[in-house]
């Protein structure tokens, strides 16, 4: 197979993941780099997320917009895309960020020629926002098999786990789903560890509630997280994004790969992909049953077949190397 040559602006997990891709080798792109590497190395495509910070920081505040700074610009990116442009070589901008951030990265996403987007309803948003020239298609999240699979059952730990973030001042609906979810595991005796994304943020709007039987922890590398999933009885997932059929957690398929028990919320992408592979809850009551069962019984042979059956269907369907073929395809890769 002939080695893709991809020039890549992401954040850490998407470079990660990517970057363990067989016959793939990607350059991390900076403001000051990208002659060098596009004329060296002549990338086969440009490949840009919804980044935040991009390679060491690089691309902080320069990709998103941020109305109440109006010196934080896009201009060095749209230099980048039009050199890119010049040479011949395509340029990719995949928005992780949507729904929710849509407006965020609009003006940016408008000067590539291949939109990809993890939410299909803003397909149609892209599609008035954007000439008719570019191509926009939906991309929805994958795993890197080389860090998130299964290798087997072996809990150890007796416990739910919560690997992301909290916060008091956004995304209402969710935090409410996260403490419905923290008091049931808590108050049933199972307890819960969390691994805080935000623990290097000062703010207290990132702080976890303090609960009996939760801990809270430090983050940890992305490529702990699978044995986290893999040594914990439980995790937890929620989905901020509920009326999307292709939005959902990364989260949520890592933990599937790895053959770890999920209880998530419901939404439309959970229904039309995930429910057969998740304890899906709505309600109080229906966490409260499961957590209560599982504190008691401890895990059944229907969630272990149930766990294993999700792993081989993520792994069958949600891969960077699907991600990777889809984009070739759509650029005119061979």
């Amino acid at each position: 197979m002939v080695n893709l040559k991809i020039a890549i602006i992401a954040d850490q997990i998407t470079t990660a993941t990517i970057g363990y891709e067989d016959n793939c080798t990607c350059y991390n792109i900076t403001p000051l780099n990208y002659k060098f590497i596009f004329k060296i190395f002549k990338p086969d495509l440009f490949f840009v997320e919804s980044a935040w910070q991009g390679y060491r920081n690089s691309w902080k505040f320069k990709i998103a917009s941020y109305p109440d700074h109006p010196k934080r610009s896009n201009a060095k990116l749209i230099k980048v895309v039009d050199y890119a442009k010049r040479l011949g070589i395509p340029t990719v901008f995949w928005n992780k960020e949507d729904g929710v951030h849509f407006d965020r990265f609009i003006d940016s996403v408008k000067h590539f020629e291949y939109i990809f987007t993890v939410d299909e309803n803003c397909i149609p948003k892209y599609q008035e926002a954007v000439s008719s020239k570019i191509t926009v298609n939906t991309m929805m999240f994958a795993v890197q098999p080389k860090i998130h699979y299964f290798k087997g059952f072996d809990f150890k730990h007796k416990r739910a786990n919560f690997a992301g973030s909290y916060s008091h001042h956004i995304h209402s609906k969710r935090r409410e789903i996260q403490d419905m979810m923290f008091e049931s595991v808590c108050s049933a005796g199972l307890g819960l560890t969390v691994f805080d994304r935000n623990s290097g943020r000062d703010s207290e709007n990132y702080r976890y509630p303090k609960l009996d039987n939760m801990s809270v922890k430090s983050s940890v590398s992305y490529k702990q997280t699978a044995d986290i999933y893999r040594d914990h009885m439980l995790s937890l997932n929620v989905n901020t994004i509920e009326d999307s059929p292709t939005m959902f957690s990364r989260r949520l398929i890592e933990i599937l790969a790895c053959g770890g028990i999920v209880i998530t919320n419901n939404t439309l992408a959970v229904q039309k992909m995930f429910a057969k592979y998740c304890h899906v809850i709505e309600t109080k009551q229906q966490i409260d049953e499961i957590v209560e069962r599982v504190t008691r019984d401890g895990l059944s042979d229907d969630d272990l077949v149930m766990a294993k059956a999700g792993s081989e269907y993520v792994l069958a369907n949600f891969t960077w190397t699907n991600n990777l073929e889809m984009i070739k395809q759509v650029v005119g890769l061979k």
